[in-house]
């Protein structure tokens, strides 16, 4: 099992300004799965207390071509857990020197073991060396054990487990409104009836004893377009009767998430400035899947293929979707 790589100026800078303290507000460690076409940084569900987090970022964003080496007998990939804390350390260290030429690889360290006769321990790390101004500086970060073949393959299904929506809304150009009315509702109720149309629109509803309250975002963009084809206009007047049209036609899908949850997801597009937030309820309403797309800095106008942020936000079981019960 090898790992080496010289993280470059983009890579050091998406991780030590946006992804590494995105993540640092959900939870205190999060996984790396190194691979030999991307890095992705997953946080599971007892890592954020509920959501489901997974950061991808292709390797030619992070490291210098020249001497990347990742091997293992796990289709080249390994994976272990970090402490995101000790981990921006590092970097903001790098950063502070004005590093040259950050490497980083996986090592052993032998911890003498102060019981007499006993065997040297062998701990694993990553190993940063640098030079910057008038400094030479080399430092370990203490690493979990590298997972077994089996855990490296539970942590790529973890990563694959979203599926696509049906349809997205894209909130990107009203998310401070939608941040602001999600944090309003906190104080009304723990859980959130949302729903979204075919129609670009967005209701979020808080359903308790003594409180009724619900709120429309209309004109919202919805992808892929071919999901508002044959669409006709919704006739009604008022936002309740609006979704319970789109209701009947089988335009709208909707289910109970947490607000903690919904509001930790938006509050999370501040570091990163994605160009497009796109919010999505799963098939059968089984969860709300939110991706993070962001611009290609080198194109005019395209979208990155080689970044992404995502969040699986669990939904009450009981959930209408779409209008019937689920089963």
């Amino acid at each position: 099992m090898k790992f080496k790589a010289t993280l470059c100026d983009r890579g050091l800078r998406v991780l030590e300004k946006g992804f590494l303290p995105t993540l640092e507000k959900l939870g205190k460690r999060c996984q790396l799965l190194l691979g030999t076409e991307d890095v992705h940084l997953i946080q599971a569900v007892s890592d954020t207390d509920g959501l489901h987090v997974t950061a991808r970022l292709a390797n030619v964003v992070l490291f210098e071509e020249e001497g990347f080496k990742c091997q293992s007998r796990y289709n080249n990939q390994i994976a272990f857990s970090v402490d995101i804390v000790l981990l921006l350390k590092v970097l903001r260290a790098a950063v502070a020197h004005d590093a040259d030429a950050l490497e980083v690889k996986l090592a052993m360290r032998s911890i003498p073991c102060t019981t007499a006769g006993a065997a040297v321990q062998q701990r694993p790390t990553l190993a940063f060396s640098w030079r910057g101004h008038n400094v030479t500086m080399v430092q370990e970060l203490p690493i979990s054990q590298p997972y077994s073949q089996r855990d490296v393959e539970e942590l790529v299904r973890q990563r694959d487990i979203t599926s696509l929506s049906p349809f997205y809304l894209d909130l990107q150009d009203e998310v401070l409104r939608i941040q602001a009315l999600t944090d309003k509702l906190k104080g009304m109720s723990n859980e959130l009836l949302m729903a979204t149309t075919k129609h670009g629109d967005l209701h979020l509803e808080v359903h308790t004893t003594g409180v009724e309250f619900g709120a429309e975002i209309r004109g919202l963009s919805v992808l892929p377009a071919a999901a508002t084809e044959g669409l006709q206009l919704l006739v009604a007047e008022t936002p309740a009767e609006r979704l319970e049209e789109a209701r009947a036609a089988g335009e709208s899908a909707q289910v109970v998430v947490l607000q903690k949850h919904l509001a930790k997801a938006l509050h999370s597009s501040q570091l990163t400035q994605p160009a497009q937030l796109l919010c999505g309820i799963a098939e059968r309403g089984t969860h709300v899947h939110i991706m993070f797309v962001y611009r290609d800095p080198f194109s005019d106008g395209g979208y990155d293929d080689n970044i992404s942020l995502s969040f699986k936000l669990p939904v009450r079981e009981d959930t209408l979707y779409g209008g019937e019960l689920d089963p």
